[in-house]
């Protein structure tokens, strides 16, 4: 009887035992579920818990304004709420209420597209999580004047052969911009006659067609933004200089002073390398195939080394246009010349120095884009030819033969390409 009674109790305790245990276990089982949620990097984090609370938050400090030609830059101190996702700016221009955004990892609103220069209310506000916008400041921008304006301001425009020259500059912030040529159709109505588009800070273009006509005529430029905004047109009458692009055709190389192989490097005033004897894929006849897949690759020569040709008629030169090796790691690099000068003869002669050569121009290549590096915009104008101009005063200077000194590539090497080389002038009957 004994034994079967302390059983019985003993059974009793086990029963009260479980029914404590039970919810200690299940709180603390609870505790580590939502410890584990919390504490786990890279499986929850709490900011991007929504906050659920409904209420908007508080409004960010302007820390500084940064004005630009026609844009501005405003930094911005984070308000102290822990759940704010982003900051807004508000701005109207022209009627059109437009939205700039940032993240609160960089708290850098930039707003660009401005019309003028001038003061501008610009609202901005922070956004939480839950998308809950707090009243917003307002603080004034003072963009200073855009670039469509001040490069429109800085136009020029000369008669060229079959054309008109541009020179444009002031372009401070290297917007991309468009400059259109302007002209009058037969109904007397304004279209547009070229387009060139850049973001360079300043530059030159050529625009030549011989339906330009060789009388006086009026020409009009103006230049856009991506914004839609337009610079007021620059009027002016010019009349272009008759020129045609010579014949390619009949073009040959003057051998006469050439090394007869590459193993002997041609040095000296009187001595030419002419083409590349090695290469048989990179003769002289590249040079004005048309075709600007293949290139013309000199032979060895110690800088100034030359090479001489024969335009087959007897002109005066106005301009020429250079294409350099086709493919991105030629542009501007390897062996495409860099400084170079141009002379003509009318007679053939072996020795530069000879009175009978006369200068044509001195000329120096250099990046469109001016940076120290070669840009894709860079590659884009290599590939499509770079034009030079025939020094205006030799213009005039009747020429047979011509002969390329080159001083320098850009590798600093000892050999010349020419993907195609193009001449305009005027023949001499």
């Amino acid at each position: 009887m004994y034994f079967n009674s302390k059983t019985k109790i003993m059974n009793i305790n086990l029963e009260e035992s479980k029914n404590i245990t039970r919810p200690i276990l299940f709180g603390l089982l609870c505790f580590l579920i939502i410890g584990t949620l919390f504490s786990c990097e890279g499986e929850i984090n709490a900011l991007d818990l929504k906050s659920g609370d409904g209420c908007e938050p508080s409004d960010p400090v302007v820390d500084k304004v940064i004005n630009m030609s026609g844009s501005a830059t405003i930094e911005c101190l984070l308000p102290p709420d822990e759940d704010v996702l982003y900051l807004m700016a508000e701005i109207t221009l022209n009627g059109e209420l437009r939205k700039v955004k940032s993240s609160f990892y960089n708290p850098v609103l930039k707003i660009e597209g401005f019309p003028e220069a001038g003061d501008y209310e610009v609202i901005i506000k922070s956004v939480d999580r839950n998308e809950n916008v707090s009243k917003g400041i307002t603080t004034i921008v003072s963009p200073t004047t855009p670039s469509y304006i001040s490069t429109g301001d800085n136009i020029s425009m000369e008669a060229t052969f079959s054309g008109v020259y541009v020179r444009w500059q002031e372009n401070v912030s290297k917007d991309n911009l468009i400059l259109q040529l302007l002209g009058y159709d037969e109904d007397n109505e304004v279209v547009v006659l070229d387009d060139h588009y850049t973001n360079f800070e300043e530059g030159s273009f050529l625009s030549t067609d011989p339906s330009y006509g060789y009388e006086e005529r009026a020409f009009g430029l103006k230049v856009s933004n991506r914004w839609g905004y337009s610079s007021d047109t620059t009027w002016v009458n010019i009349k272009p200089k008759f020129d045609e692009q010579l014949d390619n055709t009949i073009m040959s190389p003057v051998l006469d002073w050439a090394k007869p192989n590459t193993d002997d490097i041609a040095e000296g005033p009187c001595e030419d390398v002419g083409p590349n004897f090695r290469n048989p894929q990179t003769q002289f006849s590249h040079l004005f195939d048309g075709e600007i897949n293949t290139y013309y690759e000199t032979g060895e020569g110690v800088p100034p080394f030359t090479f001489t040709f024969d335009l087959g008629v007897t002109a005066n030169l106005s301009r020429f246009r250079y294409y350099q090796r086709r493919g991105p790691e030629f542009s501007f690099l390897h062996n495409t010349i860099k400084g170079w000068r141009v002379y003509g003869s009318e007679t053939k002669e072996p020795c530069i120095d000879n009175p009978a050569w006369k200068l044509l121009g001195t000329y120096e290549m250099t990046r469109p884009s001016g940076e120290d590096y070669t840009t894709s915009e860079d590659i884009e104008a290599s590939q499509a030819g770079l034009d030079y101009f025939i020094d205006i005063e030799a213009t005039s200077t009747p020429v047979r033969y011509i002969r390329f000194a080159i001083d320098e590539n850009w590798s600093n090497g000892t050999m010349a390409h020419f993907g195609e080389l193009m001449l305009w002038g005027v023949k001499v009957e």
